[in-house]
C-alpha cells in the first residue's frame, strides 16, 4: 500500500531519477536513461497525466483487480490518481510524459469540434491506445521532441512546449479508441497552425521552404499560407526566419563556430548569404554581434 500524501512532478522526478523537467509543468522519462518504468507502482499518489509508451517488451497492469497485458506499441493514457498497479519486466523498454494537472487544464486547443481531454477512465471503457510501428514511431518522436524542447535554452521555450505538448494531444485524439474512432480534423485552422508549429521546429535548420511544410500537411501552399496567417498574424517565411535568426543567435553566443560553419549549420547557400540574412534581423553583421554583446537583441538567447 502507498503512504500517505500525493506526489507531485518535481516529487516524482526526484523519487524516479528523471532529470528532463521543465519547472513544475512537464516531464519527460524514459527507462533506457535511468528513469524507472513502474511509475504507477505506488498506485494512485501521481497527481499528474501521465502518457506512458511500450517502446519493446511485454508487461501487465492491473487495475480494480483486473489484469491487462501489453506489448510493444500499446500507449497507457493516465488521470491524475488513477490507480494502476504495474508489473515491468527488465527487458521493458518504455517513454513517456508526466503532465502536471494545472499546466494541462490551461491548455486550449481544439479538436473534431470538441475540447481535447486526455479519456476518463470514469467515462470510457478503456484507457489503452495500441499503435503500429509508423505511429508508435511518430508517438516516439513527439515525445524526443519534448525532451530536447526541454533542454533547450530559448526565450521562447514555454511557448515551443505548451505548442508541442498541444501536437502530442492533437496525435492521441486522432487515434482510434476502443471502438469509436475520432474523425480526422487536421483540417481545422488552430490544428493545422499547432502541427505548423511542430514541424517547424524540427525543420528549419535544414529546409525554410514552404512547399516542404504544405507537402508534410498534405495541403496546398497558398491554404498554408492563409491558416498561418490567420492564425498568428505572421507568414510562414516570417516563422521560420525567426527560427533561424534565433538559433544563429545562440550559436554566435555559446559556440566558436566560425560564420562558414554556422553559414552551413543552417543550409545558407554561401556565409554571404548568412550575413546578409542576420543583418536584416541583428542591425549588424554575425561578427559585430558577437564581438559587441551590447548589440544583443531581446529576441536572441
Amino acid at each position: 500500500m502507498p503512504g500517505r500524501g500525493n506526489l507531485s512532478l518535481p516529487e516524482l522526478a526526484a523519487r524516479y531519477n528523471i532529470s528532463d523537467i521543465y519547472g513544475a509543468s512537464v516531464a519527460y522519462f524514459s527507462s533506457k536513461e535511468g528513469g524507472e518504468k513502474n511509475l504507477r507502482a505506488v498506485t494512485d499518489r501521481i497527481s499528474c497525466y501521465e502518457l506512458h509508451l511500450i517502446k519493446q517488451g511485454r508487461a501487465s497492469i492491473s487495475v480494480g483487480g483486473k489484469k491487462l497485458d501489453l506489448t510493444a506499441g500499446d500507449l497507457l493514457v493516465l488521470m491524475p490518481f488513477q490507480a494502476i498497479e504495474c508489473h515491468f519486466p527488465s527487458d521493458v523498454v518504455t517513454e513517456g510524459l508526466l503532465i502536471e494537472s494545472a499546466f494541462y487544464d490551461s491548455l486550449s486547443l481544439v479538436c473534431t469540434q470538441t475540447d481535447v481531454k486526455i479519456p476518463n477512465i470514469s467515462e470510457k471503457k478503456d484507457f489503452i491506445y495500441h499503435l503500429d510501428a509508423e505511429k508508435m514511431a511518430e508517438q516516439s518522436g513527439i515525445f524526443q521532441q519534448i525532451r530536447k524542447t526541454i533542454q533547450l535554452s530559448h526565450i521562447y521555450k514555454m511557448e515551443m512546449i505548451r505548442s508541442l505538448v498541444h501536437v502530442c494531444l492533437l496525435f492521441i485524439c486522432e487515434l482510434p479508441y476502443g471502438f469509436d474512432i475520432l474523425e480526422n480534423d487536421f483540417q481545422h485552422k488552430q490544428n493545422i497552425f499547432k502541427i505548423f508549429l511542430y514541424l517547424a521546429n524540427n525543420n528549419f535548420r535544414h529546409d525554410r521552404s514552404l512547399q516542404f511544410y504544405a507537402d508534410k500537411l498534405n495541403m496546398t501552399t497558398t491554404y498554408l499560407s492563409r491558416v498561418v496567417r490567420e492564425m498568428s498574424g505572421n507568414t510562414v517565411a516570417e516563422h521560420l526566419h525567426l527560427l533561424t535568426y534565433n538559433e544563429a543567435c545562440r550559436l554566435l553566443k555559446s559556440t566558436d563556430m566560425s560564420m562558414g560553419d554556422i553559414s552551413d549549420a543552417l543550409n545558407f547557400h554561401d556565409q554571404s548569404a548568412f550575413t546578409n540574412f542576420f543583418r536584416q534581423y541583428a542591425g549588424c553583421s554575425p561578427l559585430q554581434y558577437r564581438s559587441d554583446k551590447a548589440k544583443n537583441k531581446p529576441i536572441c538567447v
